[in-house]
């Protein structure tokens, strides 16, 4: 049955999101000198008592962060429609700052984050798909769980403020999806400071979006030399090397960010794809439930995507009949929703069989 995952074009970090590029999955991480900490096991955003799961298929996906680009932890997230009689949504961001909303149905949606007496807002169109939203606050809405200030590496100690003020309006404009504004403000930062870790990072992840994946390694790599602890520099440099098809490779930068992000699930959920296409199935689904752990497998269903096409390397079929099942559940409508269901009933009878032993 290996030819079920020779056909998998499976959640790519960059692909799999039909509305939200690889720059969106990648924006919500923070190294852990800036974070303190990104969401731990047991930290989900929760959904407000009034609500109850919908069945749309549209999903928001966010973060919100100060202005200096740190996390904004257990902010008060509330999406509400704009259509009469519709309810509205509440989360709240993880330690990373991030959160999402799935079951939406297509529309206009308002989504405002509070934290204490600050407070930001911006509207957004959600169709079948994936959107991405990052809500930016004033400084000081910024803590560790420890309830101290953010620490910053000593290279972005050196990043002179005219420098910073460019990478800000980039964000800004990665904000509003005005890609070509935010490579301009990218590169006058880089013109300010040309060894801006940050920068060039934000340059890599854009240069992603556009599939140039040799001038994104470059400056993955330039960042990674300018800021050996920037964590995020060696995420980008990880998922570039998995869209060119270098899974081997890709696997050292995935493991020192692991140590530098160690609650961010966006590494382990690349260093799964990366194992699963080397054919190393079980250590793939050990990284794919390490992703699981720190997030919400209803807000990606494509975990389940994961690790059922690894069962199925694994020919453990009913365990793979079952994660498949859960990501046809979570995302009935995607856009991987029916080639799924063809393979399900490839293997139904192996399932069966595994049941029946």
């Amino acid at each position: 049955m290996l030819f079920l995952r020779d056909k998998l074009s499976i959640v790519m970090f960059l692909v799999i999101f039909a509305l939200a590029p690889c720059w969106a999955q990648i924006g919500s991480v923070q190294d852990s000198g800036l974070a303190g900490s990104t969401q731990l096991p047991g930290t989900f955003p929760q959904k407000g008592p009034d609500m109850k799961p919908g069945s749309g298929t549209g999903m928001i996906m966010g973060s919100v962060r100060t202005l200096d680009d740190n996390p904004v932890a257990n902010a008060r997230v509330e999406v509400s429609s704009q259509a009469a009689g519709q309810r509205m949504v509440t989360e709240y961001t993880s330690q990373d700052g991030s959160f999402s909303v799935a079951g939406l149905s297509s529309g206009g949606y308002e989504v405002r984050a509070e934290s204490g007496v600050l407070e930001a807002s911006t509207q957004v169109q959600v169709g079948d798909g994936q959107i991405w939203v990052n809500l930016r606050m004033p400084n000081s809405a910024a803590q560790r769980r420890d309830g101290h200030a953010p620490t910053v590496s000593v290279q972005q100690l050196r990043v002179p403020e005219k420098a910073a003020s460019f990478l800000a309006k980039a964000h800004e404009a990665m904000d509003k999806r005005k890609l070509d504004e935010a490579t301009n403000y990218v590169s006058k930062a880089l013109a300010s400071y040309p060894e801006y870790a940050q920068a060039l990072t934000l340059r890599a992840i854009l240069e992603m979006q556009q599939e140039k994946y040799d001038q994104a390694a470059a400056d993955a790599n330039h960042a990674i030399q300018d800021d050996s602890n920037y964590g995020t520099a060696y995420l980008v440099m990880g998922a570039v090397l998995n869209c060119q098809k270098k899974f081997e490779d890709a696997l050292r930068p995935l493991q020192r960010a692991e140590l530098l992000l160690p609650n961010a699930w966006q590494g382990y959920f690349e260093s799964s794809k990366a194992l699963l296409q080397l054919d190393r199935f079980q250590q793939a689904l050990q990284q794919a439930d390490k992703a699981l752990a720190l997030n919400d497998a209803g807000a990606h269903p494509e975990f389940h995507l994961l690790k059922g096409y690894a069962y199925i390397g694994l020919r453990t079929y009913g365990a793979a009949w079952t994660e498949l099942e859960q990501y046809v559940s979570h995302f009935p409508d995607g856009r991987d929703a029916a080639r799924v269901r063809s393979d399900l009933e490839k293997i139904r009878p192996l399932a069966a069989a595994a049941v029946a032993r």
